[in-house]
């Protein structure tokens, strides 16, 4: 199957960031993240909070989807929303962090995002896993950055857009200190099914919160049911009608979802 090239967001690659006259967050400290992985590859980033940010302030570790980069988290106005959740979370006194992952952003390479997936879709997908499994690395050195920089969070939430949610399925399995997990409309990504969030979801122990959409291109109601099954029926779901890029009105949805999360309490493993 042809994978149109401007899967989901690739106009927020394009778009320039004007931090500085953003109102919301014009109080907010935005520091680049330049960290070495375990293999040498360079991560890009961000950290964004509050100056009066606590030591150990809830962490938000916010991740992109296929072919946009960290910078969907902070751009002005962008077609996705992100920088209204980002303008929330830290209002809230989280530590707001992102990353590019590997083949996005800074961190673009000889094979692009898109042609990974098309590969992946023939029948090839050393391109796509490495990408992918490269990435979720990238995350654990992100996280032990800001444990090192600013000591153990009091509560780790992680939030993903289609491969994001992906990866944030992926990483909240992994890790039992993830207190809250939201995915955007997660893809089923069933050619890859070691890195397939419906594999992974039975190992969440976080409260989750799953945006679906009715005319999603890349998982069907079906997958969407399946993976609520495997997570043992205890997640939050919303679905809108729509394709996968959902329409706006989902941020009220995620904004108001974290508004009940009880930030003064540190949750128990």
């Amino acid at each position: 199957m042809k994978i149109p090239r401007n899967f989901w967001m690739v106009a927020v690659a394009a778009m320039t960031i004007f931090l500085g006259t953003t109102p919301v967050l014009a109080q907010t400290r935005v520091q680049q993240l330049a960290l070495e992985a375990g293999d040498g590859n360079r991560i890009t980033g961000f950290v964004l909070q509050d100056a009066s940010a606590a030591k150990d302030a809830p962490l938000a570790i916010l991740m992109h989807g296929m072919t946009g980069s960290s910078l969907q988290w902070i751009v002005k106005d962008n077609v996705t929303g992100g920088d209204d959740i980002s303008s929330d979370l830290v209002a809230r006194g989280y530590r707001v962090v992102g990353l590019d992952a590997r083949a996005h952003g800074g961190r673009k390479d000889e094979m692009p995002p898109i042609a990974r997936l098309e590969n992946l879709r023939a029948g090839k997908s050393d391109a796509y896993l490495a990408m992918i499994n490269g990435t979720m690395d990238d995350y654990d050195v992100l996280l032990e950055d800001v444990k090192r920089r600013f000591g153990q969070p009091r509560q780790i939430l992680v939030m993903g857009y289609s491969m994001g949610a992906q990866m944030s399925v992926l990483f909240a399995a992994k890790h039992e200190e993830v207190s809250h997990i939201i995915t955007l409309v997660p893809p089923a990504v069933k050619d890859a099914p070691s890195v397939a969030p419906v594999n992974h979801a039975h190992k969440v122990q976080a409260d989750w919160l799953l945006l679906t959409a009715g005319q999603d291109q890349y998982s069907s109601k079906a997958d969407n049911d399946a993976l609520v099954n495997a997570a043992g029926g205890n997640v939050d779901r919303i679905e809108f009608d729509s394709p996968h890029m959902l329409p706006i009105d989902y941020v009220h949805s995620v904004i108001s979802w974290v508004a009940n999360i009880k930030t003064d309490v540190v949750p128990t493993q």
